[in-house]
């Protein structure tokens, strides 16, 4: 597969790599071979993963705030959002998913008459083609608003993005929601955003960025809890897929469960696979043997505070001018975070913009 594809769908570009499938061998050899042990949470959101975490997205059993939080500041704040995007800007949402949450944003967009063009960015072609059908239904060539597709992960946008596509000439804000960026550690928070700077690609670059800052242990224990149907089979989802990528059955339902916990030290929830007896997996030589009750990391979810966002921004070289949060303080803040290169002569867009110290996140 070339670094460009076009798929016959006119507005979706394929961007994937060959070396998507070997790149996650490899990183399943090094997760397993480590300590701690860990998979990469790519395996988890497969066209199957991302169903089965819309299935936990909307389960009454499991109160998942942090959709219900963001979509909440959005439909507050959009119009404030949209006064803040210029016209013509690129707007690129990563991991856009059921672009449920852009599409109020693109309305604010089309109300005050600003023309963009819309990208959205995920690994499912399936929810991609499906979400490209309905904005295109929204928003008419009329509306001054068009709207593309992007089939990748975030490496290989990033590999894209080096080889400075023509149709990214214009000022480019990136949208990243769903609290997305929690799912990295602080240290690499920092340097994805840094790797975005270092491309050299686009001379105006921002971030929206959703953050859930939730600080009340038990409210994040009930949206997260392993023992809950819903969420044990998405999370089970990513030891399928690893089965895919191997090639081979190494792991068996049967010989695993999921369990989580806050680590307040960090303001991150973390989740593991952890083996109900010894298991050997032997997709690779020598075999690699787990012992009963030993934890291999899923995916985590941070709830990171304002302040350690800026410190997590400003380390990779960006300010946080802005940001637009809940009403609802009962389990603190939920937001998103307007970040601007630091150095940027952004006078223009951020002329009516407060500081951030009076300004008021797929997991």
């Amino acid at each position: 597969m070339s670094a460009c594809n076009y798929i016959r769908t006119p507005s979706l570009t394929d961007i994937q790599r060959d070396s998507v499938s070997f790149d996650l061998r490899v990183a399943i050899l090094k997760g397993l071979t480590s300590e701690p042990k860990a998979l990469p949470s790519l395996l988890l959101w497969d066209d199957k993963g991302l169903a089965r975490f819309e299935a936990v997205r909307i389960a009454e059993s499991v109160d998942y705030y942090p959709s219900r939080k963001e979509i909440e500041v959005i439909e507050k704040d959009a119009d404030d959002i949209a006064r803040s995007i210029p016209t013509g800007t690129a707007l690129i949402e990563l991991g856009s998913g059921n672009t449920e949450k852009a599409t109020r944003i693109l309305s604010a967009l089309q109300r005050q008459g600003k023309p963009i063009t819309y990208y959205g960015l995920d690994v499912s072609s399936v929810d991609l083609v499906s979400s490209l059908d309905i904005l295109s239904q929204n928003f008419p060539p009329s509306s001054g608003i068009q709207c593309h597709g992007l089939l990748g992960t975030y490496d290989d946008f990033l590999a894209w993005l080096a080889q400075k596509p023509k149709q990214l000439t214009s000022s480019v804000i990136f949208l990243w929601l769903r609290n997305s960026i929690g799912n990295l550690s602080a240290r690499e928070a920092s340097s994805f955003l840094a790797r975005f700077v270092s491309s050299n690609a686009i001379n105006h670059l921002q971030f929206i960025i959703g953050i859930d800052g939730c600080q009340n242990q038990s409210q994040i224990e009930r949206c997260y809890d392993p023992t809950n149907p819903v969420t044990r089979d998405f999370l089970m989802n990513g030891l399928d897929q690893a089965n895919k990528v191997l090639e081979t059955s190494v792991f068996r339902e049967g010989d695993w469960t999921c369990m989580g916990f806050f680590d307040p030290t960090d303001n991150v929830w973390k989740s593991y696979y952890v083996a109900r007896r010894n298991v050997e997996l032997n997709f690779a030589e020598p075999s690699i043997h787990i012992a009963k009750g030993e934890r291999i990391f899923a995916i985590s979810s941070a709830k990171w505070t304002q302040r350690q966002i800026e410190k997590i921004s400003s380390g990779a070289g960006f300010w946080m001018a802005k940001a637009w949060k809940d009403e609802d303080s009962v389990y603190g803040k939920t937001f998103l975070a307007y970040m601007v290169r630091s150095g940027m002569l952004m006078n223009r867009c951020l002329r009516s913009l407060p500081a951030s110290s009076d300004a008021g996140r797929l997991w």
